[in-house]
């Protein structure tokens, strides 16, 4: 059992499985687990997610420490395509550097990576992953849903859309548009913000079957635009009922 450690750091469990002819212990779990020491260390984590308005993202601070030897930071490159941007800072010269990284993406998802390139030639690059998921004011969660009948020894399954302002601000939802042959929906109020319960309309949906729609949310904030739920009905019922 080999296992490549590159780019690890802190605890690490990792297991296989083995499969035998062997008619008393046909399976065995063996184990690998303990505890990664990097060259550098880069806390808290080697990836950095901003998600929410972009009015209310903080910069993200990562630091990048030398766990024995010194090290340099010779030049970096990214895959960013200016939807993020860094800037690194000398905290303590070859031991300590700080990545300032900051969301420049005003509505939209990205993912990218930042890379520094060191003069350890153990270490030669590090690399610093960065996502977005950015919204305006309007926040709606989750995205897809599915509901419904997923087995047969299982029952109807409903589900919840949370609509709410990312400003804690006071709005109104103005219209929901969706396919009604597919789901029912139930609006309730909640603090910041409103709850649409999901239901599906099973007598709509064949045994063996799933339809689609997509529910539609208005406000009336004004930046808040058109949001938009991929909803799944599903009917995974005994065809012989």
């Amino acid at each position: 059992m080999k296992l490549d450690l590159k780019d690890f750091q802190g605890y690490v469990k990792k297991t296989a499985t083995i499969v035998s002819d062997d008619p008393e212990n046909p399976r065995m779990v063996v184990s690998v687990e303990g505890k990664v020491d990097p060259l550098i260390r880069i806390l808290p984590e080697k990836s950095v997610s901003f998600q929410g308005a972009s009015d209310t993202i903080k910069e993200s601070v990562v630091d990048l420490v030398s766990a024995s030897r010194a090290f340099h930071i010779r030049g970096s490159d990214d895959t960013l395509d200016k939807k993020a941007s860094y800037r690194l800072e000398t905290v303590e010269e070859g031991r300590h550097y700080r990545l300032k990284i900051s969301n420049n993406t005003k509505l939209g998802n990205y993912r990218g990576y930042i890379t520094l390139h060191t003069d350890l030639a153990e270490k030669p690059e590090l690399t610093i992953w960065v996502k977005g998921s950015i919204e305006g004011e309007i926040s709606v969660r989750p995205k897809t849903l599915i509901v419904g009948r997923l087995s047969p020894d299982q029952g109807v399954i409903t589900g919840k859309v949370l609509v709410t302002d990312n400003l804690n601000r006071n709005f109104r939802i103005v219209k929901c548009s969706f396919d009604e042959r597919v789901i029912n929906l139930y609006q309730s109020s909640m603090l910041g913000g409103f709850s649409l319960d999901v239901a599906p309309n099973m007598q709509n949906i064949p045994p063996g079957g799933r339809l689609q729609t997509t529910l539609i949310i208005e406000t009336d904030v004004e930046s808040g635009a058109k949001q938009e739920v991929q909803i799944q009905a599903i009917n995974l019922g005994d065809k012989a009922k």
